[in-house]
């Protein structure tokens, strides 16, 4: 059976005790020096009226304040809820109100913005500022038994439609899920990994930070920062990142020669969007390894991974791990709809049983992608059920039409959606920011005219300096849809 997540922390703790365990801001700290913070934290909390089950929400940009206060949370039996610190005064209310918080460890800016929310938060009981953690009261602590099926953390899913909705995670199956991937990516306790990711997201909370420690490596904390990040990943042996941190990579004049200094890096990783291809062999070339490719979610945590060893094919995103099940509703190489099941998979949404039930109708977990298996089981992903196009009664798949687009020379990047169209249905919209000033809708029409067929080829083409982005670089797609369909 796989071990819980409290379980395989507090074993990683005992075992590796003497070896170091994060890094951040110039100081290092042991296993042994994280036991006594979370046990000391955990006991400050429960002081402080914190019970099992109880929410406590995590809302620091700090980074190690927000990893005490996580394993704090974890060692009372709480649930961590992590929110965004830049999140709007609205967003906080509805976020604490929703989980009913009964503490918060925030931020300065947070902190003001919570503390006039007071009045609208009946079950919050304790506010509590980041640096409060980072040298808590002595407190006895009171060792709680944690089940695997208890709850351990709530996730706010990225609310594609309405608000979010809060994806809750117990024990069994945030083990299951990381023990897979650490599996798959060979983790050991010698890996070193630099993580300039947020903590509130799941890639950098539970991949990056999570994962490490519960495999005895070395986590480092870090704020992006280019230059300083190209100089530090001589440091360490993974690296995880989004596209959008590539890109200011190869924006960097030195990075092909500080990238000699990578002697010990092993793991490039990518997440929460592919890297466009025209630059990918320019990118692999300066590290000297293919960036590995992976498909996953806030319900589910990473589904599918490229192999380390190859091979890779074009734009897919690789194998299920072990102990998940992929399944396409479709023919081998055909798009459906892609849906999942294994002990990976989290318990439900929050108070939303209408919601889980219908997530779950099928027996699987639909996970609201498109994609196709190719004869050897790898999968690639084509979008969104809710991005797809129907244009004059064709399917119009945006990440196609991308693709092709971003291969024309002057586009740097682009994005493309459907606006509702009265003749056809819906039309497609595509968003270019260019890095040829001089590139206009003529040669871009050019380009496409024998590479697309021309119900997937844009009616209508917008121009922009940057696309709008959330806090893990994801472009806001129905941002700019609503914006440019008025």
């Amino acid at each position: 059976m796989v071990a819980s997540y409290f379980h395989a922390v507090q074993e990683t703790f005992a075992r590796q005790s003497l070896r170091p365990a994060v890094i951040h801001d110039g100081r290092s700290f042991t296993y042994a020096d994280l036991q006594a913070h979370a046990r000391e934290g955990a006991g400050w909390l429960q002081s402080l009226g914190v019970r099992s089950g109880d929410r406590v929400v995590l809302c620091t940009p700090h980074k190690r304040a927000f990893l005490l206060g996580h394993l704090a949370t974890l060692f009372a039996g709480a649930v961590t809820v992590p929110l965004n610190p830049r999140f709007t005064r609205e967003e906080l209310r509805y976020f604490l109100a929703d989980c009913g918080a009964h503490t918060a460890i925030v931020g300065d800016e947070a902190y003001a913005l919570i503390e006039s929310l007071r009045p609208e938060l009946p079950a919050l009981r304790n506010l509590i500022r980041d640096a409060a953690i980072l040298d808590s009261p002595k407190s006895t602590y009171r060792v709680y038994v944690v089940h695997r099926d208890d709850p351990c953390m709530i996730i706010y899913s990225s609310g594609t439609t309405g608000w979010p909705k809060g994806v809750v995670h117990t024990h069994a199956n945030v083990g299951a899920g990381l023990q897979a991937l650490a599996q798959a990516w060979r983790f050991s306790p010698q890996d070193v990994v630099l993580n300039v990711l947020p903590l509130f997201h799941v890639h950098g909370l539970s991949f990056a930070t999570q994962m490490t420690l519960m495999s005895g490596g070395c986590v480092i904390l870090d704020e992006f920062e280019p230059q300083r990040t190209l100089t530090r990943i001589k440091e360490c042996s993974v690296f995880m990142a989004v596209p959008t941190i590539y890109y200011r990579f190869l924006e960097q004049p030195n990075f092909r020669e500080l990238a000699k200094a990578w002697t010990k890096a092993r793991l490039f990783t990518c997440g929460s969007a592919p890297i466009r291809a025209e630059v990918l062999p320019d990118l692999e070339s300066v590290l000297g390894k293919p960036i590995i490719n992976r498909y996953g979610m806030t319900e589910a945590f990473v589904i599918t991974s490229l192999p380390l060893d190859g091979p890779w094919p074009h734009g897919s995103v690789g194998k299920p791990l072990d102990g998940v099940e992929v399944q396409v509703d479709a023919a081998p190489g055909e798009v459906g709809a892609v849906r999942i099941r294994g002990a990976t998979l989290f318990r439900e949404y929050w108070h939303k049983p209408d919601a889980t039930r219908e997530a779950f109708a099928s027996g699987w977990f639909d996970t609201g992608d498109l994609g196709f298996l190719d004869a050897n089981g790898f999968l690639t992903l084509v979008g969104r059920k809710n991005d797809l196009i129907i244009t004059s009664g064709y399917n119009v798949y945006p990440q196609v039409v991308e693709r092709v687009l971003n291969e024309c020379p002057g586009v740097r990047e682009s994005v493309v959606f459907g606006v509702p169209d009265p003749h056809k249905g819906e039309r497609v919209v595509a968003v270019i920011v260019r890095s040829d000033s001089a590139l206009d809708e003529t040669r871009v029409l050019a380009f496409l005219s024998d590479r697309l067929v021309d119900y997937q080829r844009p009616r209508t083409i917008h121009f922009m300096d940057a696309l709008p982005r959330n806090a893990m670089g994801k472009v806001l797609r129905r941002e700019l849809r609503d914006k440019l369909s008025v």
